[in-house]
Protein backbone atom coordinates (compact mmCIF):
# COMPACT_ATOMS: atom_id res chain seq x y z
CA UNK A 1 0.00 0.00 0.00
CA UNK A 2 1.56 3.52 -0.75
CA UNK A 3 2.02 5.81 1.84
CA UNK A 4 0.15 8.41 2.69
CA UNK A 5 1.64 12.08 1.79
CA UNK A 6 2.99 14.18 4.54
CA UNK A 7 2.44 17.41 4.47
CA UNK A 8 3.93 19.48 8.04
CA UNK A 9 1.39 22.34 9.04
CA UNK A 10 3.79 24.99 10.62
CA UNK A 11 1.14 27.69 11.95
CA UNK A 12 0.76 29.48 15.90
CA UNK A 13 -2.61 30.34 15.51
CA UNK A 14 -4.56 26.66 17.28
CA UNK A 15 -7.32 27.69 15.00
CA UNK A 16 -5.84 28.13 11.28
CA UNK A 17 -3.93 25.46 11.82
CA UNK A 18 -6.48 23.44 13.02
CA UNK A 19 -8.85 24.51 9.52
CA UNK A 20 -5.39 23.77 7.38
CA UNK A 21 -4.84 20.51 9.24
CA UNK A 22 -8.40 19.09 8.41
CA UNK A 23 -8.22 20.38 4.48
CA UNK A 24 -5.60 18.31 4.43
CA UNK A 25 -6.80 15.31 5.81
CA UNK A 26 -9.81 15.31 4.11
CA UNK A 27 -7.61 15.55 0.69
CA UNK A 28 -6.09 12.10 2.09
CA UNK A 29 -2.82 13.70 3.62
CA UNK A 30 -1.50 12.74 6.85
CA UNK A 31 -0.71 16.02 8.36
CA UNK A 32 1.83 16.65 11.19
CA UNK A 33 1.30 20.17 12.89
CA UNK A 34 4.10 22.53 14.59
CA UNK A 35 3.45 25.93 16.47
CA UNK A 36 6.75 27.00 16.47
CA UNK A 37 9.78 27.28 14.88
CA UNK A 38 12.12 25.15 16.74
CA UNK A 39 9.06 22.55 16.81
CA UNK A 40 9.23 22.57 13.04
CA UNK A 41 13.01 22.04 12.51
CA UNK A 42 13.21 19.57 15.07
CA UNK A 43 9.88 17.56 12.82
CA UNK A 44 11.58 17.65 10.16
CA UNK A 45 15.11 15.97 11.20
CA UNK A 46 12.93 13.26 12.80
CA UNK A 47 9.90 12.69 10.31
CA UNK A 48 10.99 13.86 6.50
CA UNK A 49 7.40 15.56 5.65
CA UNK A 50 7.30 15.35 2.00
CA UNK A 51 5.71 18.70 1.87
CA UNK A 52 5.59 21.85 4.14
CA UNK A 53 3.30 24.71 4.99
CA UNK A 54 4.83 27.95 6.57
CA UNK A 55 3.44 30.62 8.17
CA UNK A 56 5.63 33.88 8.30
CA UNK A 57 4.82 35.15 11.91
CA UNK A 58 6.12 32.59 14.62
CA UNK A 59 6.48 33.20 18.24
CA UNK A 60 9.92 32.22 18.65
CA UNK A 61 12.00 31.70 14.66
CA UNK A 62 10.09 33.25 11.96
CA UNK A 63 9.01 31.39 9.04
CA UNK A 64 11.71 33.03 6.58
CA UNK A 65 15.03 31.59 9.13
CA UNK A 66 12.99 28.22 9.27
CA UNK A 67 12.68 28.04 5.67
CA UNK A 68 16.68 29.59 4.97
CA UNK A 69 17.53 27.09 7.89
CA UNK A 70 16.15 24.23 6.27
CA UNK A 71 17.57 25.29 3.25
CA UNK A 72 20.90 25.50 4.36
CA UNK A 73 20.41 22.07 5.79
CA UNK A 74 19.75 20.97 2.46
CA UNK A 75 16.44 20.02 2.89
CA UNK A 76 14.85 19.67 -0.50
CA UNK A 77 11.23 18.99 -0.34
CA UNK A 78 9.04 21.70 -1.65
CA UNK A 79 8.23 24.46 1.52
CA UNK A 80 4.90 26.71 0.44
CA UNK A 81 4.42 30.19 2.77
CA UNK A 82 0.90 30.39 4.00
CA UNK A 83 0.58 33.69 5.05
CA UNK A 84 -1.28 36.98 5.72
CA UNK A 85 1.78 39.17 4.48
CA UNK A 86 0.60 40.33 1.11
CA UNK A 87 3.21 42.78 -0.14
CA UNK A 88 5.09 41.97 -2.89
CA UNK A 89 7.99 42.44 -1.30
CA UNK A 90 7.62 39.86 0.98
CA UNK A 91 6.63 37.32 -1.74
CA UNK A 92 9.96 38.35 -2.87
CA UNK A 93 11.94 37.45 0.20
CA UNK A 94 9.85 34.52 0.64
CA UNK A 95 10.75 32.97 -2.34
CA UNK A 96 14.50 34.39 -2.39
CA UNK A 97 14.88 32.57 0.98
CA UNK A 98 14.12 29.22 -0.98
CA UNK A 99 10.15 28.94 -0.37
CA UNK A 100 8.92 27.14 -3.43
CA UNK A 101 5.74 29.10 -3.58
CA UNK A 102 3.12 31.40 -1.66
CA UNK A 103 0.13 31.07 -0.33
CA UNK A 104 -1.56 34.40 1.49
CA UNK A 105 -4.36 34.09 3.64
CA UNK A 106 -7.40 34.26 3.69
CA UNK A 107 -6.98 30.85 1.26
CA UNK A 108 -9.44 28.91 -0.94
CA UNK A 109 -9.25 25.37 0.52
CA UNK A 110 -9.00 24.51 -2.84
CA UNK A 111 -6.09 26.18 -4.02
CA UNK A 112 -4.16 25.22 -1.53
CA UNK A 113 -4.91 21.20 -2.11
CA UNK A 114 -4.57 22.55 -6.04
CA UNK A 115 -0.68 23.50 -5.23
CA UNK A 116 0.35 21.06 -2.94
CA UNK A 117 -0.65 18.30 -4.93
CA UNK A 118 0.96 20.32 -8.14
CA UNK A 119 4.33 20.12 -6.20
CA UNK A 120 3.92 16.36 -5.07
CA UNK A 121 3.65 15.75 -8.63
CA UNK A 122 6.35 17.46 -9.76
CA UNK A 123 8.79 15.41 -6.96
CA UNK A 124 7.40 12.17 -8.21
CA UNK A 125 7.60 12.99 -11.34
CA UNK A 126 11.15 14.07 -11.32
CA UNK A 127 11.82 11.04 -8.95
CA UNK A 128 10.69 8.77 -12.00
CA UNK A 129 13.11 9.37 -14.40
CA UNK A 130 11.12 11.13 -16.43
CA UNK A 131 13.48 13.32 -18.40
CA UNK A 132 14.94 10.45 -20.94
CA UNK A 133 18.84 11.76 -20.86
CA UNK A 134 20.21 10.67 -17.60
CA UNK A 135 23.20 13.57 -17.93
CA UNK A 136 22.24 16.32 -19.52
CA UNK A 137 25.45 18.71 -20.16
CA UNK A 138 25.60 22.58 -21.28
CA UNK A 139 28.89 24.48 -20.73
CA UNK A 140 30.96 23.49 -17.54
CA UNK A 141 27.46 22.50 -15.96
CA UNK A 142 26.38 18.79 -15.67
CA UNK A 143 22.82 17.48 -14.49
CA UNK A 144 21.88 13.97 -13.65
CA UNK A 145 18.75 13.34 -13.56
CA UNK A 146 18.25 10.52 -12.18
CA UNK A 147 20.90 11.11 -9.13
CA UNK A 148 19.33 14.46 -8.98
CA UNK A 149 22.77 15.67 -8.99
CA UNK A 150 24.17 18.54 -10.50
CA UNK A 151 28.38 19.41 -10.74
CA UNK A 152 29.92 22.54 -11.83
CA UNK A 153 33.13 21.48 -13.11
CA UNK A 154 34.42 18.73 -10.42
CA UNK A 155 32.00 20.59 -8.15
CA UNK A 156 28.95 19.45 -6.64
CA UNK A 157 26.22 22.05 -6.38
CA UNK A 158 22.63 21.68 -3.67
CA UNK A 159 19.98 22.96 -5.04
CA UNK A 160 16.66 22.76 -3.88
CA UNK A 161 13.59 20.59 -5.76
CA UNK A 162 12.14 23.66 -7.68
CA UNK A 163 15.60 24.83 -8.55
CA UNK A 164 16.66 21.39 -9.49
CA UNK A 165 13.61 21.03 -11.90
CA UNK A 166 14.05 24.79 -13.39
CA UNK A 167 17.57 23.70 -14.28
CA UNK A 168 16.72 20.59 -15.90
CA UNK A 169 14.19 22.59 -17.88
CA UNK A 170 16.09 24.98 -18.90
CA UNK A 171 19.00 22.76 -19.93
CA UNK A 172 16.88 20.27 -22.14
CA UNK A 173 16.22 23.17 -24.31
CA UNK A 174 19.65 24.85 -24.76
CA UNK A 175 19.51 28.40 -26.17
CA UNK A 176 15.62 28.69 -26.64
CA UNK A 177 13.71 31.11 -24.49
CA UNK A 178 11.00 29.80 -22.13
CA UNK A 179 8.39 32.38 -21.06
CA UNK A 180 7.64 32.69 -17.45
CA UNK A 181 4.28 31.47 -18.30
CA UNK A 182 6.14 27.72 -19.75
CA UNK A 183 7.91 27.65 -16.57
CA UNK A 184 4.90 27.67 -14.01
CA UNK A 185 3.54 25.13 -16.26
CA UNK A 186 6.29 22.70 -16.17
CA UNK A 187 8.10 23.15 -12.83
CA UNK A 188 5.31 24.22 -10.52
CA UNK A 189 2.60 21.93 -12.41
CA UNK A 190 -0.15 24.87 -12.44
CA UNK A 191 -1.60 27.46 -14.48
CA UNK A 192 -2.90 29.66 -11.79
CA UNK A 193 -3.65 33.03 -11.73
CA UNK A 194 -0.29 34.00 -10.02
CA UNK A 195 1.95 36.80 -10.63
CA UNK A 196 4.40 35.40 -13.28
CA UNK A 197 6.96 37.55 -12.11
CA UNK A 198 7.45 35.11 -9.03
CA UNK A 199 9.12 32.88 -11.12
CA UNK A 200 12.50 35.58 -11.27
CA UNK A 201 13.59 35.42 -7.56
CA UNK A 202 13.71 31.32 -8.23
CA UNK A 203 16.06 32.35 -11.37
CA UNK A 204 18.07 34.44 -9.87
CA UNK A 205 18.99 32.08 -6.49
CA UNK A 206 19.87 29.28 -9.11
CA UNK A 207 22.28 31.71 -11.37
CA UNK A 208 23.71 32.54 -8.16
CA UNK A 209 24.65 29.18 -6.65
CA UNK A 210 26.17 27.81 -9.95
CA UNK A 211 28.42 31.62 -10.01
CA UNK A 212 29.49 30.92 -6.51
CA UNK A 213 30.44 27.45 -7.85
CA UNK A 214 33.05 28.72 -10.12
CA UNK A 215 33.28 29.41 -13.97
CA UNK A 216 29.87 27.21 -15.02
CA UNK A 217 30.20 27.91 -18.74
CA UNK A 218 26.75 29.29 -19.13
CA UNK A 219 24.72 32.37 -19.51
CA UNK A 220 21.32 32.65 -17.95
CA UNK A 221 19.91 35.19 -19.24
CA UNK A 222 16.39 37.31 -19.02
CA UNK A 223 14.96 37.92 -22.14
CA UNK A 224 12.81 41.03 -21.20
CA UNK A 225 9.41 40.59 -21.94
CA UNK A 226 9.63 37.23 -22.56
CA UNK A 227 11.56 34.98 -19.83
CA UNK A 228 14.71 33.03 -19.67
CA UNK A 229 16.92 31.51 -21.70
CA UNK A 230 20.14 29.10 -21.03
CA UNK A 231 22.83 28.52 -23.59
CA UNK A 232 26.35 27.92 -23.40
CA UNK A 233 29.00 30.93 -22.82
CA UNK A 234 30.76 30.84 -26.21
Amino acid sequence: MRRRRRVLVVEDDAAVRALVGEVCRNDGYEVIEAARGQQALQIVEASEPDILLLDWVLPDLSGIEVCRELRRRGVTCPILMLTGRTANVDVIVGLEVGADDYITKPFDARVLIARLGAHLRRMEMASGGSVKRRFVSVGDVTIDTEGRRVRVGDREVRLTMTEFNLLALLAANPGRVLTRSQLLEKVWGYMADVDHHSVDPHVQRLRRKLESSGDAGIALEAVPGLGYRLSPRT
